[in-house]
């Protein structure tokens, strides 16, 4: 058989024909838009080149040139694009344009949450319910009567393609999420029974005293009951200074303006004589008429039962208010410092009431033992409170003068912010007080651990203070507010989460109620013994839900030897004269810690090592200032640091392959060499991940973060792992990886704690 050869098909008079006139259909440019085209093309292009040059004219002329053109020309495709789909929506009727652009931007706020994710929701919705509607309108309109079979094939496909894509997306946002049942880092399992024995009786539990309440407001208050029969009354505060922005609306609707700011609050407080410790509770950011200060009562009745006087105070007329803010248009702005500023205000009015005869709290407020206690927003105002609580003046107007000095030793920060307000434009520091973080994993409002921050920026001069935070796993943002929920956005919005990963309200509350109230048992009536559920969660197993948790601690015993924030020299210690050294590490390095979404401000040590790839053990020393002479180490001192997995890339085979282990060495001045695995005190727990956009977009936010956790050798224990080493004489402290073939760790907070 003869073989044909093939060629390439020629095209037809007629394709050719098509394509002219296609082209002739194109309007020719007027001779002004002509010039205008030349102009601009001629400009930009040469500028381009120019500019092309700088960049990459010094690697030769091929591949200026080469570039140059490539670059030229995605450039110029991508712009065809988009001036093309331009073109096409210019064919479109402007009303349906019109509506378009208004459903866009309504559904857009509908569904407010990560900017990636509700673009595309906004823009699935726009496109789905209209190509379906089209479609039905043009089947009940008799479009497809004589249409070829092929047309209404390609229609009913497409109209149940759509349909179904409707149908799926509806129940996606309808429903709740997957619960994540993998915890396999559970405190029950990570801390067993037989290692924590305890007397300590469950700080969750009511306490001895009958619990009474009352409320207090300002003649002007705006919600009837703090103006109900047998309420204090308080004067209002003029806090123009501390907002701007404060609207006309904002006026009405709340009765009164920034000048004449109510102090409100609702009291729980002991039966009995006193005088009693008191705690302040302030709420975060939430719409300004779903008023928040009631969530907090199970907090008010928990502490009062057991000898505090509680109140939650009123601060929701500086809260979100769309309509008075114009739908934001308009919003309040700078009322962070207000929030803060107005705590101190309401203990001045407590402390006139403790020493006003016949005031039902004459006598009974002790305020030298005060606490404050903040939830989000609130979280960062404890913070600012407590800062001006030691002030003579405003930061921001030293016309505004400050006599506080109220006796406030412990704050308490929900699921804080941290930076929304900095005085003087630096981060809010706080000294000799003690502190403690509670954050969720899945918060999905203060997506980040900001109160570990602020822990970073908590110091001790001396005395008997200490700090603590804690990350819970599954616990969001509003569940530790009763009003607030389950539920951390308003709206629409909520449905892009997966909730179904959250832990019970029942357990947050739980948990906050069990920590809270050790803290304070701990911080303002003396009970020491409840200081030890903050260095070892282990101890609070029996009360605690059985979630995941990752915990950290220092105290003012502590002297701290590294903290990896003083300078840029990876060799030096932040106690003078100490020496820092490393040896076949893969990763070396001092740095800011890199959170879910920016740095933070504290810094830490990387150190990643890879047993294969790098020959010798892998470790990271330091030698003590003056060897060790001057810091007073005994038998019962102990090496302390917080120590974070840093590797999220890591894949495990199961959850104990995933745990880091290594050896800790403490050297003596003589040589001698004691050595502990780290898993003595307690594993190293990894990155928990917790993807809180509902699978598939899950990528949408950041799943993971390095959270610190607090360890503790005692010297005693290293001596006796090796009789000869002498804890009086401590030298160095030694990071040995010879446990774990490959990982990455952040260490930070290197130092001698001494009882």
């Amino acid at each position: 058989m003869a073989q044909t050869e093939l060629t390439p098909q020629e095209p037809s008079p007629k394709r050719f024909a098509r394509l002219l006139a296609l082209f002739k259909r194109i309007t020719p440019l007027t001779p002004g838009w002509k010039g205008a085209l030349i102009a601009l093309a001629a400009s930009a292009g040469c500028i381009y080149l120019v500019q092309a040059y700088y960049l990459i004219g010094s690697r030769g002329a091929v591949d200026y040139v080469t570039g140059s053109a490539v670059f030229l020309l995605a450039i110029v495709l991508i712009a065809g694009v988009a001036a093309g789909l331009l073109h096409w929506a210019k064919k479109m009727p402007s009303r349906y344009v019109w509506l378009a652009l208004v459903s866009f931007c309504l559904l857009f706020i509908s569904f407010i949450g990560p900017l990636q994710l509700t673009f595309l929701i906004t823009l699935s919705v726009i496109a789905s319910v209209s190509l379906l509607g089209a479609l039905v309108a043009r089947w009940i309109c008799g479009a497809y009567r004589g249409a070829k079979t092929i047309s209404k094939a390609t229609a009913g496909v497409l109209a149940a393609f759509t349909f179904c894509f409707i149908i799926i997306g509806g129940y996606w946002l309808v429903e709740n999420g997957s619960a994540d049942l993998a915890k396999p880092y559970r405190l029950q399992s990570v801390k067993p029974a037989d290692r924590y024995k305890t007397t300590m009786a469950n700080p969750a539990e009511p306490g001895s005293y009958k619990v009474k309440t009352l409320t207090y407001g300002s003649a002007n208050s705006y919600r009837k009951q703090f103006n109900a029969e047998g309420s204090l009354v308080t004067k209002p505060v003029d806090g123009s200074a501390f907002v701007e922005k404060w609207s006309s609306l904002r006026t009405k609707t709340f009765g009164f303006g920034p000048e004449a700011m109510p102090l409100n609050g609702l009291v729980w407080y002991p039966d009995g004589a006193g005088p009693f410790p008191i705690v302040v509770v302030v709420h975060g950011n939430h719409l300004a008429t779903d008023y928040s200060d009631p969530g907090y009562e199970y907090l008010g009745q928990l502490l009062a039962s057991r000898g505090y006087i509680v109140v939650s105070i009123d601060e929701n007329f500086l809260n979100t208010s769309p309509y008075d803010d114009l739908s934001m248009i308009n919003a309040l702005e700078k009322e962070n410092s207000a929030r803060g500023w107005l705590m101190l205000e309401h203990l001045k009015a407590w402390k006139e009431w403790n020493v006003t005869m016949g005031n039902p709290f004459y006598g009974k407020v002790d305020l030298n033992r005060v606490a404050l206690i903040g939830h989000s927003r609130g979280g960062e105002a404890v913070t600012v409170a407590a800062a001006y609580n030691k002030l003579q003046a405003y930061p921001e107007n030293g016309n505004i003068k400050f006599d506080y000095h109220f006796g406030i030793r412990s704050v308490i920060s929900l699921a804080g912010t941290d930076g929304q307000y900095k005085p003087a434009g630096q981060p809010t520091v706080l000294n000799d007080l003690n502190y403690l973080a509670l954050q969720g994993s899945h918060d999905m409002d203060v997506s980040s651990f900001d109160g570990a921050s602020q822990y970073s920026r908590v110091g001790f001069s001396g005395g008997d203070y200490f700090k603590a935070a804690v990350y819970m796993y599954g616990a969001n943002h509003g569940q530790f507010n009763t009003v607030w929920g389950r539920y951390d956005g308003v709206g629409l919005g909520n449905k892009l989460y997966n909730t179904a990963q959250l832990i019970s309200q029942e357990e947050q509350l739980q948990a906050a109620k069990v920590l809270v109230s050790s803290f304070l048992d701990s911080t303002l009536n003396g009970k020491r013994e409840y200081r030890t559920v903050f260095q070892d969660l282990g101890y609070a197993r029996e009360w605690l839900p059985d979630t995941m948790y990752i915990s950290d601690y220092m105290d003012s015993q502590t002297k701290v030897v590294a903290s990896f924030d003083e300078d840029i020299d990876l060799n030096t210690t932040t106690l003078a004269g100490g020496r820092l050294s490393g040896e076949h590490l893969k990763e070396w390095k001092e740095g800011k810690v890199e959170m879910k979404f920016a740095p933070v401000q504290y810094s830490a040590v990387h150190l990643g090592w890879d047993r294969a790839a790098k020959t010798g053990v892998p470790a990271y020393k330091i030698a003590l200032p003056g060897g060790g002479a001057g810091i007073g180490t005994q038998a019962n001192s102990s090496i302390v640091f917080s120590m974070a997995d840093r590797d999220d890339q890591k894949e495990a085979t199961d959850a104990k392959e995933a745990l880091v282990d290594l050896t800790v060495q403490a050297v003596d001045a003589n040589g001698n060499v004691a050595a502990l695995p780290l898993s003595t005190f307690g594993s190293l727990l990894p990155i928990f991940e917790s993807k809180i956009v509902k699978w598939p977009f899950s990528w949408s936010l950041p799943a993971k973060e390095p959270v610190f956790q607090n360890f503790a050798f005692r010297l005693a224990d290293f001596q006796k792992a090796n009789p000869k080493f002498q804890p009086e004489r401590l030298s160095g402290i030694g990071f040995i990886f010879d446990k774990t073939d490959k990982g990455v760790v952040l260490i930070r907070d290197i130092g001698i704690h001494n009882s």
